[in-house]
């Protein structure tokens, strides 16, 4: 069988979608980090916790970048090593964010320019994907590049929720553009073709030891559809496998050893942390778990749907209210159950609807795998089965990535719909088109306050530090109440990067066997004196206490 390359196909991305296009960013930027952007840039994304705690990790590894500290080791949890594998590596981010502190800007900063220049990235690549690749109008590649760059799920996890890790999703679409750029022009395979694609596989696998979450979940996502697209297309497939066996292969075989060199780094990085923990317990993930009716949960500060979900949901929590917003999904979901025809005509098969099928069964499957049913989640097979599951403690984030493929399958098909219209019927669809899109974006408006994490504020009382003692060689906070909580512990990663003295403290998405210090069933001092204990450390250790800015001798 004659198979039309990618670029064959493919439409160029003219200059005026392009202006458009950026104006659209610009707009849809300056609304999402408007608190940021009125505070001039004061007022950041995240909160004291959470938000703290991954600027915290950028630093370490911009301090690891330069010498000035153990690239496994941040000086928290001490004298435990291998800390860094305890939660998020961040590492795609490093380079841009070190960049950027070496121009002068501070950790927050720094980190609130990175995320807006990655949605930028996210949105050009989009851009790009949706204009070349799926041959879209301009007017519904940029609405499809707004929706998959600033939808109503990924703002409040990353400024509600403050799980600023979350921004590692605007990774996603550049790889893919890398992916589609190496095999454009399949089955011919030129000399650029499978570097590209090695280095698309590359970045992928380091996207895991940037943000598991999103690596892991949006490789569910892509099976989920690749299982689709082969049952539809089953007879094809096996045509061009054996006709197209050869190039194929080196496709397949550069995508490996891509993949496998960009997976060097999580295995350094994750695999002392998994020598001595187990994973996640299933009832653990069972307790963060979605249910069924969390299908619509928006948050109560979506614009257009949060009146509804306070009403009928409450909170659900910052786990759960990650759905792909329900007007959207619906519209979506009728069309491509009224248009599916064409995907199950063998004689008659374009590919539009075979993509948007596919979208259609990722957002279905999603909910069927990850949701909770009592006391039970579908969850329990990838658990014990894929690697990599166990570390996976709130399937309902899978809903961040579902958001691509539903967008990118509304956006397809709406196209399919026009260009398949009857003459009579091109301007009533046309028309229709734009108010469904424009009804998304509307839906897509989240009005959650900022969570008032001030750069300002946090160097003023960092500033007010004084030097620790000479003899001090690693030190605690004081705990005004007990028992210590998040807080406490970001506090004191925080001191120790301005004095430079590692701490007993510590807080991450994992605490290391035999630490205790923030169990509100210990006596917190007492668990320090056994931590030091175990751990066998002998160095002078110091108590820093907040209140009085002094420093003293732990005993």
């Amino acid at each position: 069988m004659s198979l039309v390359s990618l670029r064959e196909h493919a439409k160029p991305l003219d200059v005026r979608t392009f202006v458009v296009g950026l104006a659209a960013w610009a707009v849809s930027a300056s609304f999402t980090f408007r608190f940021v952007i009125l505070s001039s840039f004061d007022l950041v994304f995240g909160d004291r916790g959470d938000g703290r705690l991954n600027v915290y990790f950028h630093e370490h590894l911009f301090n690891a970048l330069r010498g000035r500290a153990e690239f496994l080791s941040p000086p928290f949890f001490y004298p435990q090593k291998n800390v860094l594998g305890f939660s998020d590596a961040v590492l795609l981010d490093v380079p841009p964010y070190a960049a950027l502190r070496m121009i002068g800007l501070d950790p927050f900063l720094s980190f609130q320019i990175l995320a807006i220049a990655l949605s930028l990235c996210c949105f050009l690549a989009s851009l790009i994907i949706c204009k070349r690749y799926l041959r879209l109008r301009s007017a519904i590649a940029i609405c499809a590049s707004a929706l998959i760059t600033f939808p109503n799920n990924l703002i409040f996890g990353t400024n509600g929720a403050a799980h600023l890790q979350f921004f590692s999703i605007y990774y996603v679409p550049g790889i893919a553009l890398l992916a589609l750029w190496g095999i454009e022009d399949f089955p011919r395979v030129t000399r650029w073709s499978l570097p590209r694609v090695a280095v698309a596989a590359a970045l992928f696998a380091l996207l895991f030891a940037t943000g598991f979450y999103v690596a892991w979940l949006f490789s569910l996502t892509a099976i989920i559809a690749l299982c689709v697209v082969g049952i539809i297309l089953r007879g094809d497939l096996i045509v061009m496998a054996r006709e197209y066996r050869k190039p194929a292969t080196k496709i397949v075989i550069a995508a490996t050893l891509g993949f496998v060199v960009g997976l060097i780094p999580l295995a350094l990085i994750y695999a002392p942390v998994w020598a001595i923990l187990s994973g996640r317990t299933f009832r653990e993930y069972i307790f963060f778990a979605p249910f069924l009716k969390d299908v619509i949960d928006v948050g109560g500060w979506n614009m257009v749907w949060g009146w509804l979900v306070e009403r009928l949901l409450g909170d659900g929590g910052p786990e759960r209210t990650l759905a792909v917003t329900p007007g959207m999904t619906a519209i979506f979901l009728i069309l491509a159950y009224r248009l599916r025809k064409d995907a199950n005509d063998p004689n008659n098969r374009p590919w539009q609807p075979v993509f948007f099928v596919a979208c259609a069964i990722v957002w279905s499957f999603s909910w069927l795998v990850t949701a909770r049913i009592g006391t039970f989640s579908l969850f329990w097979l990838p658990y014990h089965f894929v690697p990599g599951a166990a570390a996976i403690r709130a399937g309902g984030r899978i809903q961040l990535l579902v958001n691509l493929w539903v967008v990118a399958g509304l956006a397809v098909m709406l196209q399919y719909w026009i260009d398949t219209a009857p003459r009579a019927r091109l301007r009533p669809r046309i028309l229709l088109s734009s108010a469904i899109l424009i009804f998304c974006l509307i839906v897509q408006i989240n009005l959650q306050p900022i969570n008032r994490l001030s750069r300002s504020s946090e160097f003023a009382w960092l500033s007010v530090v004084p030097k620790p003692p000479s003899e001090c060689r690693a030190f605690l906070v004081d705990i005004p109440v007990q028992p210590a909580n998040y807080l406490d512990e970001n506090d004191a990663m925080w001191i120790s990067w301005q004095t430079g003295l590692p701490t007993l403290n510590g807080s991450s998405g994992w605490d290391p066997p035999g630490w205790h210090l923030d169990d509100p069933k210990a006596d917190y001092f007492n668990a320090a004196r056994q931590w030091i204990a175990e751990t066998g450390l002998k160095q002078q250790i110091c108590v820093y206490d907040r209140s009085a800015r002094s420093w003293s001798k732990f005993q």
